[in-house]
């Protein structure tokens, strides 16, 4: 395509009418507008969390009081505190409390081992890390070789009402841990309690300073560490506002919380545009798919933001057709690429469309999105508003023809600042802008509407989560037994892709308990996302001319 049709925006023509091309973001923090949402809204329901209802002059309140109380903790601009919480009101006050001392939050996949733990706490220097009761024992292995001081304790049940909560523990559904006290430990609801006088208000530096750590990679290490400033995620709201401004009512929308608040996903669509914008969200601390479908009908959802495998699981649910789902106005995909079956089962017994998305972690990560109005079938969408794409050669970075096929490119507001370690690789300037490469396969049509072909990384996609096979592939390889290793996905329609490793065993080590043994390993080394469903002996690997070996062959080998 040249560039000129790229710079001209020819997908613009199918936004909804009043969408502005180009969105004024505002000059503000995270912080900043999350106090505006609460002036502007405090009477009004912020959150349901376990069938409670808390207003958003409440979630202001201890918002403030916990960064007073981190303030107490020497906490301050430039610090990083670590989330290891799963979706909660504790991971709401916990993300804006943070924010709000000036201090980097770098949210923790609440399934992560000690060992992945102690690594992120590690590669982001954070010194405190918040978490619940019930992790406690893992966090406190994690970080005996961290910079991390403090160790803030909540229980998921601890913002509940006490008769609630009691017989939560009781009947079982609230799990708790005893947590020794200790020079190192506070306790969330007490510091909070305990908070006095106004939160410090320090400068941030909307351009510079970093807001989130999100860890993320490819398959040639271990995951690196995005560095999204205030402004890119700030922008990044606004964009998906004005984007979907003309089918919803701001303010008035019921946004199923779902999606995990420790990936951006979850931070800008849920966090960001929806709670910042005056609306309800519905929390699940996790997936019990039956209550997950019954709680949409009864608290009448409205914006839906989803996985495919969610959607997969949810069309093949007896459930699906005893509840209303009537009140659904955008029901949106992204994170994985969502194949036609999935969306027309979806549709067929819901009546409902699915809006197809995408991004990444480094574009904060939203950057295409169906037109709600114009959806195309197998479209990731266009372009957000103050986004440009492109299509380019992934060898010389040239900008390619309409329709041709090659690696797509981005630029826009919601592009990060960098890796922390430096590494800029992914980023390149041309015609007078920075452009992230996403390292993904991709054409665009006539219109501007963009396609999905494969993933040029070899990031596997497993039920909505993104693992890297180079993680995989270190945990077998350090066991001894292993000689050589490759790990691949395979298209599977429940989960996405299914993790397979092909191996080499080492000498002595042919047997077929080393497969049990592996697999043991795993389970000690990596969270059950990240573990192979299937390992596989064999005495080569295919390899290129110069030794490299071929995950796509290995690939394609599985499948024959």
């Amino acid at each position: 395509m040249s560039i000129g049709f790229v710079m001209s925006g020819i997908w613009r023509r199918y936004y909804a009418p009043g969408v502005r091309h180009e969105v004024p973001i505002p000059s503000l923090s995270i912080p900043d507008i999350f106090d505006e949402a609460c002036r502007l809204n405090s009477g009004r329901r912020a959150v349901i969390f376990l069938d409670t209802e808390y207003r958003f002059s409440f979630l202001k309140d201890q918002v403030d009081r916990l960064a007073a109380a981190l303030s107490n903790l020497d906490i301050s601009k430039g610090d990083v505190v670590a989330i290891l919480l799963p979706n909660s009101i504790q991971f709401i006050i916990a993300y804006y409390g943070v924010l709000k001392t000036g201090a980097t939050v770098t949210p923790v996949n609440p399934l992560s081992t000690s060992q992945e733990i102690e690594y992120q706490a590690s590669k982001s220097g954070a010194k405190t890390i918040i978490t619940l009761d019930i992790f406690y024992e893992k966090v406190a292995q994690a970080i005996t070789s961290t910079k991390i001081k403090h160790i803030i304790i909540t229980n998921i049940g601890d913002y509940l009402p006490s008769a609630k909560k009691h017989l939560g523990r009781i009947m079982g559904k609230i799990p708790s841990a005893k947590v020794p006290r200790g020079a190192n430990i506070r306790f969330f609801r007490e510091i909070i309690d305990k908070a006095k006088g106004s939160p410090p208000t320090p400068p941030i530096d909307i351009e510079n300073d970093i807001a989130s750590l999100q860890f993320t990679g490819g398959t040639t290490g271990r995951p690196k560490a995005v560095m999204l400033t205030h402004k890119n995620i700030v922008a990044n709201i606004f964009q998906i506002v004005e984007m979907v401004n003309p089918f919803i009512s701001e303010g008035n929308e019921v946004f199923a919380a779902l999606l995990p608040f420790y990936h951006i996903y979850g931070q800008t669509v849920i966090l960001g545009a929806g709670l910042i914008k005056g609306n309800t969200l519905l929390i699940f601390p996790r997936l019990e798919l039956e209550k997950f479908i019954r709680d949409l009908s009864k608290y009448r959802v409205t914006i839906f933001p989803g996985v495919p495998t969610l959607f997969n699981m949810m069309a093949r649910s007896p459930a699906i057709k005893q509840y209303d789902l009537s009140s659904l106005k955008l029901v949106i995909s992204g994170a994985d690429f969502l194949p036609h079956e999935v969306a027309k089962n979806f549709e067929d017994v819901t009546g409902k469309k699915i809006i197809q998305g995408y991004g990444l972690s480094e574009a904060s990560p939203v950057t295409h999105l169906n037109p709600p109005d114009k959806v195309r079938a197998n479209s990731i969408g266009v372009p957000l508003p103050s986004t440009l794409a492109g299509i380019v050669n992934p060898t010389t970075l040239e900008f390619l023809p309409v329709g041709s096929t090659g690696e797509l490119v981005v630029s826009g507001p919601q592009v990060m600042k960098g890796y922390l370690d430096g590494e800029r690789d992914v980023l390149f300037e041309a015609y007078g802008r920075t452009w992230l490469r996403t390292g993904d396969i991709c054409f665009m049509d006539g219109d501007g509407y963009f396609f999905f072909v494969e993933r040029a990384k070899d990031i596997i996609k497993h039920k909505g989560f993104t693992v890297y096979p180079a993680e995989i592939e270190d945990v077998l390889l350090g066991s001894g037994m292993v000689k050589e290793a490759a790990v691949v996905g395979i298209p599977d329609k429940d989960v996405g892709e299914r993790i397979v490793a092909m191996v080499v065993p080492a000498s002595g080590h042919e047997g077929e308990d080393v497969v049990e043994k592996l697999s043991r390993l795993c389970e000690e080394k990596l969270s059950e996302y990240k573990r192979p469903h299937q390992i596989s002996l064999v005495n080569e690997l295919p390899k290129s001319a110069v030794g490299k070996i071929l995950r796509r062959a290995v690939r394609e080998r599985l499948l024959t």
